[in-house]
């Protein structure tokens, strides 16, 4: 009888060990896509000041139909919030591209979202 119950306790303890395992695991999924989602967030919301930015004259501080010279200071104050850091990768006269790196770490790197905005559209690329 008291082998049977160490048993029923090892193979207790086993079973918690891993349903923690498994909780952590979903944890941390769950932490790399809330910071994905509040990243693409935020680059949509800058997505939204260019495309202001693309159809506003020159006279008013825009671009007259084009992203070229078109900046992170231009679009808002901070270039960085509790989510992330962002900046503008390259810029045309039809295109700007946004990189929203965020402050938590998946793995050994870290979380990595790209905007490419146009007059009409958003495409998001996850790189990590």
């Amino acid at each position: 009888m008291g082998q049977q119950q160490l048993l029923l306790v090892v193979l207790g303890m086993v079973l918690v060990g891993i349903a923690v395992v498994v909780a952590v695991t979903m944890f941390q999924a769950n932490a790399i896509e809330s910071s994905r989602n509040a990243i693409t967030n935020d680059l949509l919301y800058f997505a939204t000041k260019a495309r202001g930015y693309y159809w506003r004259p020159v006279s008013f501080g825009g671009g007259n139909h084009s992203f070229a010279g078109i900046t992170m200071g231009m679009l808002s104050s901070m270039s960085q919030n509790e989510n992330g850091r962002y900046y503008i990768e390259s810029n045309t006269t039809s295109e700007v591209v946004f990189v929203g790196v965020g402050l938590m770490v998946s793995g050994l790197d870290t979380v990595r979202v790209r905007m490419r905005v146009n007059e009409q559209n958003s495409v998001i690329e996850v790189l990590n």
